[in-house]
């Protein structure tokens, strides 16, 4: 059998000459012997191989177009088995060689490995560092969620800093003149992915390791660059070194391990099934500004650079984004002439441990501010549930529609209506329970009622409750707080005591129920059904002991110009109708208390605030009425 290998061994060698030069690289010299210091280059060189691996496969179901590349990410994030995995090893093994790439590079500068023989070696690690970080800013914007989006959006507006030719350059990035990107953005950031960057990445990689190990094979010989002893004495005796296989190998496969055993760790950390496993995925871009997502930050590799950029505003932004970095990767370049001097490399050392510090403080500080913004969490948990629900819609659509999963997010009213509510109502009407805590959009200025459970019968209890009318969240800060409504309800408080007092507010709560039921809201169907008796009973109560058809009309009762008509209160095409025009007989006429009319002219819908089907989205979520 050892014969038969042998002669496999030398066959193959003869014509290929493999097998002599795997014998040559494993007895490549390791100056000093096997050390865990010198496992670097090797993890780093597996960190790549992961990467372009995993990135193979991903490409493979990528589809790099506005309309489809959420759609193409969620489709392997969610239906392709063991998906979700593949996209966590790929994402935090890039973050994961970043940091290798940082501590090798910060070894070298600790143990002055930047000197001759060795001024190459340096250089080549800094710039795999630096490919590596545009490997990371060109790959965020492929998962084509709303966080990338934005963070992209804003990095790539930088290159309009720049005197002279940033304009070009942003259009050349992007594919179009902007704001928003276009069908050949991605193309281009696909292509800077996975074509220039991790081409340049392989190159830079492989001549690192042409000049690692001739720089290895000179200190193993005692000689320098420049041709005299490494001690720099001319000195030329042979140093203490062992071959590259099996020691250094073996600490280099181990290593390797490690990397994977981190990654997976990292890949792993949310579990290994449902909806959040493997990487965060948020909902499809919007590329509509007024949709814009307000908690957007950059990679963490970025954070203290995006936290040290706030110091400078407007014009002066180009000196933390491009000038500071620039003079930074100056140093480095040229940490190998200043360091030749024990005292040079002492200024390098130095210099390093400040920019690190920094580095550090920058992003705690970023961070810190971050978790202690009450608006900024308000906006990730947001972005969270509209990425939840996105995924809901989806599945209840059983698979994605032709117009892609922002045509149902559009067409969603638990979506759409908090963002029309606080883009047209919330100047003046709060949407948040008594407490402030649920709901969570505040009126710049509260000056008419407080729309959270909207016609429901909490909230119609509230109408009828001699302190909660008065109170901000109804009448209180609107021109009717002492209007006909308000004192009809004080009326019925006074003298009222005891029993009495108890039997009456049962009473209206019946009164409450009956105009709920006018709402025919989906989420008291079966409650409405139920109470069927009490509600007749309301109804009899509104019309007799209670008067409120002197100023109402309710069904067959009443007549309209006092007060809303209490027909339908609530209803879908009730509430369509008094969004569209509160001044209308029907609701209060001339009596309208400052609310816009937002669809006055059906004959002509340009002259409109909103759409129909903008106000029908309104509507239904007021109403809590969309699909789960």
């Amino acid at each position: 059998m050892r014969t038969l290998l042998h002669w496999i061994d030398e066959w193959i060698d003869q014509r290929s000459g493999l097998p002599a030069a795997w014998r040559t690289f494993c007895e490549h010299p390791v100056p000093g012997g096997a050390r865990w210091s010198r496992v670097w280059p090797t993890t780093i060189l597996f960190a790549f191989c992961v990467q372009a691996i995993t990135g193979f496969f991903l490409w493979t179901y990528y589809s790099p177009n506005d309309q489809s590349a959420w759609e193409s990410v969620y489709y392997l994030q969610y239906e392709v088995v063991g998906g979700w995995l593949l996209r966590a090893v790929h994402h935090y093994s890039a973050q994961v060689l970043l940091v290798l790439i940082g501590i090798y590079v910060v070894q070298m500068i600790l143990t002055a490995a930047y000197r001759a023989p060795r001024e190459f070696v340096f250089w080549t690690a800094v710039l795999l560092g630096l490919i590596a970080l545009g490997l990371v800013l060109t790959g965020d914007l492929l998962a084509w969620d709303r966080n990338s989006y934005a963070s992209t959006h804003v990095r790539v507006s930088f290159l309009k800093l720049l005197p002279g030719i940033g304009p070009g350059l942003y259009k050349i990035a992007i594919g179009g003149p902007g704001p928003a990107f276009g069908h050949l953005t991605l193309p281009r950031f696909l292509a800077l992915h996975a074509g220039l960057f991790s081409g340049a990445f392989l190159v830079m990689l492989v001549l690192h390791g042409i000049f690692a190990r001739r720089a290895d094979v000179a200190e193993a010989d005692g000689i320098g660059a420049d041709g005299t002893g490494t001690d720099g004495t001319g000195a030329t005796g042979r140093k203490r070194h062992a071959s590259w296989w099996p020691d250094q190998a073996a600490r280099g496969a181990l290593a390797c391990l490690a990397f994977l055993a981190v990654v997976m760790l990292l890949a792993l950390q949310h579990g290994v099934s449902g909806d959040d496993a493997g990487v965060t995925f948020g909902a499809p871009a919007d590329l509509d500004p007024a949709d814009k997502y307000a908690a957007a930050r950059p990679e963490w590799a970025f954070v203290g650079l995006y936290e040290f950029s706030h110091a400078f505003p407007g014009q002066w932004a180009i000196v933390p984004i491009f000038i500071v970095p620039g003079l930074l990767v100056g140093v480095l370049l040229a940490m190998p002439l200043v360091g030749r001097r024990p005292a040079g490399h002492a200024l390098n050392v130095a210099l390093a441990a400040a920019v690190l510090i920094g580095i550090v403080a920058l992003s705690l500080r970023s961070v810190a501010k971050d978790r202690a913004d009450a608006e900024h969490q308000a906006a990730i948990a947001a972005e969270r549930q509209r990425a939840e629900r996105t995924v809901q819609l989806i599945r209840l659509n059983r698979g994605v529609p032709p117009g892609g999963a922002q045509a149902l997010l559009k067409d969603d009213p638990k979506t759409q209506g908090p963002l029309l509510f606080k883009a047209h109502c919330a100047a003046c009407h709060d949407y948040t329970d008594r407490n402030g805590e649920v709901g969570n959009i505040k009126a710049e200025e509260v000056s008419a009622p407080n729309l959270f459970g909207y016609a429901r019968r909490g909230w119609f209890a509230g109408w009828l409750d001699v302190n909660r009318i008065t109170g901000p969240n109804y009448f209180g800060k609107t021109k009717l707080r002492g209007g006909d409504m308000v004192g009809f309800v004080k009326s019925l408080y006074e003298n009222m005591k005891g029993e009495d007092l108890d039997d009456m507010r049962q009473e209206l709560k019946q009164v409450a129920a009956a105009v709920s039921a006018e709402a025919a809201l989906p989420s008291q169907k079966e409650m409405d059904a139920k109470d069927a008796a009490l509600i007749q009973a309301g109804r009899e109560l509104m019309a007799d002991d209670y008067g409120c058809v002197d100023c109402h009309k309710f069904r067959d009762k009443g007549s309209l110009g006092v007060g809303p008509q209490l027909t339908g209160y609530g209803s879908r095409e009730w509430t369509i109708a008094i969004i569209s025009d509160p001044a209308q007989k029907r609701f209060y006429g001339e009596r309208n208390d400052r609310m816009p009319a937002y669809a006055q002219s059906p004959d002509d819908p340009s002259k409109n605030v909103l759409t129909d089907k903008q106000i029908e989205l309104l509507t239904d979520w007021l109403r809590g009425q969309w699909a789960e």
